[in-house]
C-alpha cells in the first residue's frame, strides 16, 4: 500500500445523470488499483439527514430553497464529523460523489446567494484538492436516467431547472480548484482524465518514504 503525505479530497459534480456514479467507482478502482487507499463517500448520505431529503424529493414535496440547503448542511455537518474528516486524517483519498459545489448550483438556480452557501459550507467543511466538474447537457444527463438507469426524474432533474444548474456550475469553472470535463464522451475517455487529473494532484503532495514511514510506526510504539 502507498502512503501519502496527508489525505486528498477529490469531488465529483455534474448535473444528474453527468455519470458522477460511474466516474467515482473508476476512479476508486484504479486507485486501489496502484496500491492508494481510496474511499467513495456520496452526498446525500445514508444518514437521517440525507434519508430526509431523498425522501421528500421522490415524495415532490415542496421546500423552500432555504429549508433544502439547511437540510443538506445537516446532513454534511454529520458527514464531515463521522467520514469525510476521520479519512482524511488516516491520509485516504477521499472521492466524494457529490459535495457542497452541488448546492451552490442546485439551490443557487432557485435563486440563494451562491456566494453564501460556499461560506457556510467552507466554515466547517475541507476545501477539496480538486473539484471535477462533468459537463454534459441536461437532455443527455436526463435521457440517462430514464433510459439507462429507467428512473423517473424527480424535483431536482426537471429539464428546464437543470439548464439552470449547468449555467451554475460554469460560473464555478474560473475557481482555481475546479477543473471541467466534458462529460459526454465515452466512459473510457472522461475515466482517463479524471485519472491523469487526481495523479498529478497525488504526485504534488507526495508520498512517505521509507524512513518516515519507520519514523511513523515508532511514534505510534511510543505512543
Amino acid at each position: 500500500m502507498q502512503q501519502l503525505k496527508r489525505g486528498i479530497l477529490v469531488a465529483i459534480e455534474g448535473i444528474d445523470g453527468a455519470g458522477k456514479t460511474t466516474q467515482t467507482s473508476i476512479l476508486a478502482d484504479k486507485l486501489n488499483e496502484q496500491g492508494y487507499d481510496s474511499t467513495i463517500l456520496k452526498e446525500p448520505t445514508d444518514g437521517k439527514w440525507g434519508q430526509k431529503i431523498r425522501r421528500l424529493a421522490l415524495e415532490n414535496r415542496d421546500l423552500s430553497p432555504e429549508e433544502e440547503c439547511q437540510l443538506f448542511l445537516a446532513d454534511r455537518m454529520e458527514d464531515v464529523e463521522k467520514n469525510i474528516s476521520p479519512a482524511l486524517r488516516m491520509n485516504k483519498i477521499v472521492i466524494m460523489d457529490r459535495y457542497f459545489y452541488s448546492n451552490m448550483a442546485y439551490q443557487g438556480a432557485l435563486g440563494l446567494d451562491m456566494k453564501r452557501i460556499r461560506e457556510a459550507n467552507e466554515s466547517f467543511a475541507p476545501i477539496p484538492e480538486i473539484v471535477i466538474i462533468l459537463d454534459v447537457a441536461p437532455k443527455i444527463g436526463q435521457s440517462r436516467l430514464v433510459n439507462g438507469r429507467r428512473e423517473t426524474p424527480n424535483n431536482f432533474e426537471k429539464l428546464e431547472y437543470l439548464e439552470k444548474v449547468r449555467s451554475k456550475f460554469d460560473e464555478m469553472a474560473n475557481f482555481k480548484n475546479v477543473q471541467k470535463v466534458d462529460g459526454s464522451r465515452p466512459i473510457e475517455d472522461v475515466a482517463a482524465e479524471i485519472i491523469n487529473i487526481v495523479s498529478s494532484i497525488r504526485k504534488s503532495i507526495g508520498e512517505v518514504n521509507g524512513s518516515e514511514m519507520v519514523r511513523s510506526s515508532s511514534d505510534i510504539i511510543k505512543t
